[in-house]
């Protein structure tokens, strides 16, 4: 026989067998919201043209070689905002011109690389140093970084691509018609439609290619913007 106090503790065990445990306290410790999984930005291919129905058309300035002070007057007249991708090297030699042009006009100052090579037939990692050494100098000099890059001559691969996004851009940009010494190409019919990108460059024939733009633009229906409010 059990005695008295080995049947106390074996009354007590089968008590606490037979009662449910208590309910855990909800833990006051704040957990971390998950992070979100970084995605890398991508740009999958050029842009030759915009595509909107808004009767715009966009004017594109390239290099920066010839510099006047009479361009902003050019601009202003014809009532054209331009995207200017420059070249590092011109900016070099006088960034005040066009930081003045950019201010004086409602213009934007895009990465056209340090010194314009051929990218297509670079390596990689030149690729990338033209590109985002000219977005940083940029970013330095222009209080804002560029966010669409024209590669020289329009060549490119996917190196250029990868590189692009890389250093901050969002968008490549080629071209659909080209304006020099006051006469157009179209990369397709004979004159512009709504969304067209137009190539010029700073050279003596200033004016007159701008003023064969704003013609051109009149003539189709269209009214000169500013590319970076259509490429975010």
């Amino acid at each position: 026989m059990l005695g008295i106090g080995a049947l106390l503790v074996a009354l007590v065990s089968a008590l606490a067998a037979c009662t449910p445990p208590s309910p855990a306290k909800p833990s006051t410790a704040r957990k971390s919201a998950p992070s979100p999984s970084a995605t890398p930005r991508t740009i999958e291919d050029a842009d030759y043209r915009v595509d909107t129905d808004d009767p715009v058309v966009f004017l594109t300035i390239d290099d920066g070689a010839t510099r006047d002070p009479k361009m902003a007057d050019v601009l202003k007249e014809a009532g054209v905002p331009a995207t200017f991708f420059l070249t590092d090297q011109y900016v070099r030699e006088d960034a005040d011109f066009f930081r003045r042009l950019r201010d004086a006009t409602g213009s934007q100052i895009e990465n056209h690389t340090l010194d314009h090579p051929d990218l297509k037939s670079q390596s990689a990692d030149e690729q990338r140093r033209q590109i985002c050494a000219t977005s940083d100098n940029y970013e330095e000099e222009f209080g804002r970084r560029p966010t669409l890059l024209r590669p020289p001559y329009g060549s490119f691969d996917d190196d250029t691509l990868r590189a692009a996004a890389e250093c901050g851009a969002t968008h490549v940009v080629h071209w659909s018609a080209e304006i020099a010494n006051g006469k157009i190409q179209f990369a397709s019919g004979d004159r512009l439609r709504a969304g067209d990108i137009v190539l010029m460059h700073f050279r003596e024939q200033f004016r007159e290619d701008v003023d064969r733009f704003a013609e051109e633009a009149e003539k189709s229906g269209l009214k000169p913007a500013l590319l970076e409010d259509y490429l975010t």
